[in-house]
Parts: structure tokens; sequence; C-alpha cells
């Protein structure tokens, strides 16, 4: 059967062609992100729904990169004049911020040469300044969901020792566990996660989505989207703690105490800004977390009386089953007994039995 692909599908594949047509994307990162809910073995341009996405891609006279295609890295050469923006920003901008800004172009990401680039020349100022970001942390390659239970207990046990115990799995638990492995494999959670470009926020975007559903194995996808909403508030209010603490720490170096220490206004009322923000940030966090618990075992609550009038309504009809099972086998003994001491009333039939003669053979000879 082949598979016909939606208009939605068609404009996701372009999207993610036209962010970098120079160096096509692989047939199987098109074919995951048109079709994400489809297994790993079927995410290639062998299956039917490879073979849909590049009969898409030659309508346009476009060609994917195969799997099996090597890959070579570009070489981006920084200008002087790049290397003068990247010194005087590094501390305020992060390096794919940089990158998009030095080459014009909004859709850069960590995972591309220009981004690598500022990287590498950021390593070579070394202690010349003090970097927005680790960049020995910037990440180089899409997030992987985990795709096997014991890789997945791994990641529970690290970011939430005290949800399991190991060496004491019960049947609830693994199915925890399993029910853990889709959530991290939704589009939108794998979508999420790549966005960020930073490891140390992938890490605390994922550990904080694991703490909050690897529990929760009954979640609707309308819920694992809040939990991945949820998650994201983490990152942010972690970005402006960051964002205060550069801020307070050019306060301090920029205060001038020659005449006794004039403050910078404009600092003094950013840094005000950033924890306003923050305050806002946590209310939006215990809002929805609270949202969440409250819908939850709402949801939870109707589910338990609805299977409890079930269970009811099974037990009794299996009483009024079993009643009436009794009341029949009861007027069938009734009926037997009734035939048989009509029978035995009748000392000829009793004779031509004792003889074994039947009925036909007495009457018939």
């Amino acid at each position: 059967m082949n598979i016909e692909l939606t208009d939605e599908q068609k404009a996701i594949i372009l999207e993610e062609w036209n962010k970098n047509p120079d160096s096509p994307p692989a047939i199987k990162r098109l074919t995951q992100i048109a079709f994400p809910d489809i297994s790993d073995e079927l995410q290639d341009g062998r299956s039917k729904y490879g073979r849909a996405v590049k009969a898409y891609l030659s309508e346009h006279d476009l060609k994917a990169r195969g799997a099996h295609e090597y890959q070579p890295k570009e070489s981006v050469t920084l200008t002087d004049e790049h290397k003068e923006f990247i010194k005087n920003n590094v501390s305020l901008m992060s390096s794919v911020e940089i990158a998009r800004t030095i080459f014009n172009d909004a859709s850069i990401s960590n995972l591309h040469p220009q981004t690598r680039a500022v990287n590498d020349y950021i390593k070579e100022l070394g202690d010349e300044i003090v970097s927005f970001e680790n960049t020995e942390e910037v990440p180089e390659d899409d997030y992987k969901p985990v795709k096997t239970f014991s890789a997945c207990l791994s990641k529970v046990l690290k970011y939430a020792p005290g949800d399991i115990d190991k060496s004491k799995l019960t049947s609830s638990d693994k199915k925890n566990i399993n029910k853990l492995i889709g959530y991290l494999s939704t589009y939108r959670f794998i979508h999420q996660i790549n966005c960020y470009t930073n490891q140390s926020d992938r890490d605390l975007f994922e550990s904080s989505f694991v703490r909050y559903t690897n529990d929760k194995p009954d979640l609707t996808q309308e819920e694992i989207d809040q939990y991945i909403v949820l998650s994201s508030e983490v990152i942010i209010a972690a970005s402006i703690q960051r964002r205060s603490e550069r801020l307070q720490n050019l306060l301090d170096t920029t205060a001038d105490d020659t005449e006794g220490r004039r403050i910078n206004m404009g600092l003094v009322t950013a840094i005000g800004t950033a924890q306003t923000e923050y305050n806002q940030c946590i209310s939006r966090q215990n809002k929805l977390l609270n949202d969440l618990k409250e819908k939850r075992s709402t949801r939870l609550s109707k589910e338990i009386k609805e299977s409890a009038s079930i269970l009811n309504l099974v037990e009794l009809w299996k009483d009024e089953e079993s009643r009436e099972r009794l009341l029949k086998m009861a007027e069938m003994r009734k009926e037997v007994l009734s035939e048989e001491v009509q029978r035995l009333s009748t000392m000829d039939e009793v004779k031509a039995r004792i003889l074994g003669l039947s009925e036909d053979e007495v009457i018939n000879g």
C-alpha cells in the first residue's frame, strides 16, 4: 500500500530541507519528522514511508542524503570583524546567538558549522574572556531518546533515585518505565530538547521531565504536552538566574569607587527586571503543576468510580446468573425425576427393560 503525504507532512519536510539546502538532511531524518510515531526500522529510505518522502522530494527535484553517505564538515573562516564581535559579546550571548548575528542567518543551530567555528574561537580566547556559556557543553548532535528498558531505568535512577528500587522492581515499576520510554520518544519532546544549545540545559530539561512523569503511566497526550511546557519553564528560570548573576557581576565590576561608588542605574533596573521575570516564571510553574495534579486526581477519581460501578454491576450480574442457573437445574431435576417415576409406574416397561427388549420389539415382535 502506497503512503500519501498530508499537506502538513509536506510542509514539515520542506521546512526541514530549507534550513540548510546546501547540506541536505538524511532521508531518515526527513522520514522521522514526517512520521514521528513509526518504529525505528521503518525510518529509512527502503520503507514505504521513506519511499513516500523520496517521491515527494523528487517532485521538487530534490535529493535527500542517504544514511550511508559521508557528510563532510563544512569549513567556516571567521573574519577579523567576526572575531571582534565575538570578543565584545561573548559574555552576553550564546555561541548560537553570536553565529546567527554575524552570519545573518536565524536558522543556524548548535549543529551548524558556523556555530562550531564560533565555539572554537571562544575556546582559543581562554581566560581572556568570561563566556556566556561553557563551550565544552555545546552539543553537536541531536538528542537521541532511549529505546530500551535498561537505558530508561538508568535515567530514572539518575534523575529520581528515590522513586524506584532497582533491586526490587515491581510490575508497577516496569509499567512506568515502559510508558516513560514512549513519553521520551514523542516528537514534541524531542523537538523541544533539541532547541537547547547547551548540554546542561538539555540535561536539566530531561531530568525535570523524568522526575515529573516517571511514576505516571496514565498520562494523556495533552498532559504530556503540559509536562513538557512545565519542564521548559524550569529551563527559563535557570536562564534568568544566570542572566541575573552576570548582570550582578557586571554591576560589581563597573561600579566606580572613586566618586562615592556610583551605581549604574541601567544595570540595577535590568537586575530588578530579571528578578521580576524569575518570580513570574516560578509562579507559572507552581500554577501549572498544581493544575496538572488537580486534573489528574479528578480524572483518576472518576475512572475509579466508573470502574467500581462496573465491578458492582458485574458482581450483581454474576449473582443473578448463579441464582437463575440453580433454579433451572432444580427444575430440570424435577422433570427428570417425574419422567422416571412415570416410567417405573408401568410394570410392562420394567419387564421389557429387564429382558433387554425395546419398546418397538415388544410391540412389533
